[in-house]
């Protein structure tokens, strides 16, 4: 996943929370933080997995990318992880 991501060096990710939404399709949903090297949030990345549910899409799963600010810097329909 992380080469779809756009993280400095020092930057790792720090899973937030999983969410499981009981519906049809059994979605996935998982948030991780954007921690830098001093320990500080820079953004977020949110994974939605069960994406060909809907025949408009292409791929499995939905990789979102946030920097600190909330903008989108990263939105990607990807097949596989």
């Amino acid at each position: 996943m992380n080469n779809y991501l756009s993280l400095a060096e020092d930057e790792h990710l720090t899973l937030l929370r999983e969410t499981h939404l009981h519906t049809q399709g059994q979605t996935s949903i998982k948030e991780w933080q954007i921690i830098d090297g001093q320990g500080r949030v820079t953004g977020g990345v949110t994974l939605q997995d069960k994406m060909n549910l809907r025949r408009s899409y292409s791929g499995e799963y939905r990789l979102t990318q946030r920097n600190g600010q909330g903008d989108i810097v990263v939105d990607r329909l990807i097949t596989s992880l």
